[in-house]
């Protein structure tokens, strides 16, 4: 998966596996020691360079991970990825989200456009973003990897310019494939600097935990 995404231009991948509970039961620890153990498979000319984070579920345990320094933000420690329940936004996230940016942490909501909840209306997240958030597209919903409705979510993100950054989200060797289309069809309907924005600029920028312009 790390070679395809080099053929496919990144020059700098971030891991960021799941910590749920309940379903991906990892902590802070085990993380870092699986990557650790990865770490002689890297290095070759043919791969990316690689950092670890994590996908962030934002329920109460995981959220005071967040605050307590027991979760993984992303390299540098100015950001984290945090994903929500995709058919209710969870009482009081806003005013968490406010809190972990109050606290120097940069919050980037993982691919927005697969919410239900924001289906029908963008204002919530229009509001996130106006307080600061971040908000990350997963490439591959601009091709319907994830269904009509997530494509047309992104579509509208994309043309409303709420998105500050995108991603692969690939979890195995063929998701590139996708990830690689839906760049390509980003490409043709809004052009190189958008992309570039997208997969270079807005990364950048939230690496250094600000919210890209």
């Amino acid at each position: 998966m790390l070679a395809a995404l080099r053929r496919a231009g990144f020059e700098t991948v971030i891991a960021t596996p799941h910590m749920r509970p309940g379903m991906f039961d990892n902590q802070r620890q085990d993380l870092l020691d699986a990557f650790e153990r990865m770490k002689p498979a890297l290095g070759a000319a043919e791969l990316p360079r690689v950092d670890v984070s994590s996908e962030h579920y934002f329920d109460d345990l995981v959220y005071q991970r967040l605050l307590d320094g027991e979760a993984i933000p992303y390299p540098g420690g100015h950001a984290a990825l945090v994903e929500f329940y995709p058919v209710d936004f969870p009482r009081g996230a806003e005013q968490r989200l406010f809190e972990l940016k109050c606290r120097g942490l940069l919050p980037v909501i993982a691919h927005p456009e697969r919410y239900r909840f924001l289906w029908k209306s963008t204002e919530l997240l229009e509001r996130l973003v106006d307080a600061g958030a971040a908000t990350l597209l997963d490439v591959a919903a601009v091709v319907g990897k994830y269904g009509r409705e997530t494509q047309r979510a992104a579509e509208t993100l994309l043309e409303q310019g709420l998105y500050h950054a995108a991603c692969t989200d690939a979890h195995r060797p063929a998701d590139v494939h996708d990830a690689v289309r839906g760049m390509e069809r980003i490409r043709t309907l809004y052009g190189d600097d958008e992309l570039d924005a997208l997969l270079r600029v807005g990364p950048t920028e939230i690496l250094a935990g600000r919210q890209p312009a």
